[in-house]
């Protein structure tokens, strides 16, 4: 069995926002979102703040956008 993808998902966004001080995420190919990839995206949002990064979300398709409205997290990212 191979490495679980929604670990490094998390695991590569964790890493950008802690060392980079600017980071981008673009969506574009996004295909699906559950809660697993929001808890993602919040945990790196944390991290983000927590170091003095900046998160932004690109290209956010329509379910995701939906996504994050219904969960009221949007406002927690930077959306272009």
């Amino acid at each position: 069995m191979g490495p679980d993808p929604r670990e490094a998902t998390r695991n590569a966004l964790l890493a950008a926002v802690t060392t980079h001080q600017h980071v981008a995420v673009d969506f574009s190919g996004l295909t699906f979102c559950d809660c697993a990839g929001l808890g993602a995206l919040l945990s790196a949002a944390r991290a983000a703040r927590a170091s003095g990064a900046d998160l932004h979300l690109r290209a956010v398709p329509r379910a995701l956008a939906r996504l994050l409205r219904l969960s009221h997290t949007g406002g927690v990212f930077t959306i272009e």
